[in-house]
């Protein structure tokens, strides 16, 4: 198990065209070039993990800001959403009371034409009415009329006849 990882740590060496195998070169790592080694590759992680740590902060407090501004957006439009749902509720209120009124005029209407044909009839009727009595209420003062003047005629009449009788007589 052991050789096959040292297999391909001798193939990786090689393509890092790093060999251990000559005599003039060391062929051994040291403990403490390993461990410098490390420290150098743990010291490029922490830098690496810092810079992204401050990124990270740098996004963050981006992201916060973005938070904030998206959010007094989002008030503003909801006080706006809101001053314009009030004024469409008073729309509403008004548009609801012209309809009534509208209506109440209509049926005002419609009885003001219903009262105008009972007028009229009314009006027929008692002009009717009036010429009727007034036919009525002359045709006694015509009756009256011509029976005084018939009376008139024969009593005229009567004494016409007594003053012929006493002119040819006399």
């Amino acid at each position: 198990m052991l050789k096959p990882l040292l297999i391909a740590w001798d193939q990786w060496n090689a393509k890092q065209h790093v060999t251990f195998e000559r005599a003039d070169e060391m062929s051994t790592v040291l403990r403490g070039e390993f461990e410098a080694r490390i420290e150098a590759i743990e010291a490029r992680m922490d830098a690496r993990i810092a810079a992204m740590g401050e990124r990270l902060d740098a996004y963050v407090i981006r992201a916060e800001e973005r938070d904030k501004r998206l959010d007094e957006r989002l008030e503003e439009r909801d006080k706006r959403l809101e001053e314009r749902d009030k004024r469409l509720d008073e729309r509403d209120k008004r548009i609801e009371l012209i309809a009534q009124q509208v209506a109440a005029a209509a049926k005002s209407a419609s009885n003001l034409k219903a009262h105008m044909w009972l007028a009229t009839t009314t009006i027929v009727i008692a002009v009717s009415g009036t010429v009727v009595a007034a036919y009525y209420a002359a045709q006694p003062s015509h009756l009256g009329i011509t029976q005084a003047v018939i009376s008139a005629f024969q009593q005229g009449q009567q004494t016409q006849n007594p003053l012929r009788e006493q002119g040819s007589g006399g």
